[in-house]
């Protein structure tokens, strides 16, 4: 059974999240990104704060697209299993 997307954490969320994480992501790999996604949003309050502030500073970090193998490094850091 899937939780209910309901955490303080996603509600902070812009409106335009999907929009602007498209931007940002590896050309082509839209769809393994979006599984990646879906994952970090079954972790609790803070494990979903970790994944996002890794992606965050990530993007800050560097002008290069984010790939899936840098989103599943952080979901890992943010305790998935």
């Amino acid at each position: 059974m899937e939780r209910p997307l309901n955490s303080a954490v996603m509600d902070q969320l812009p409106s335009d999240f999907a929009k602007a994480v498209a931007r940002v992501v590896e050309p082509g790999h839209e769809v393994e990104v979006a599984k990646v996604i879906e994952a970090a949003t079954q972790l609790d309050d803070e494990g979903l704060r970790i994944f996002l502030e890794k992606f965050a500073g990530r993007i800050r970090s560097s002008p290069a697209p984010v790939t899936h193998q840098e989103l599943m490094q952080f979901l890992r850091a943010a305790g998935a299993t």
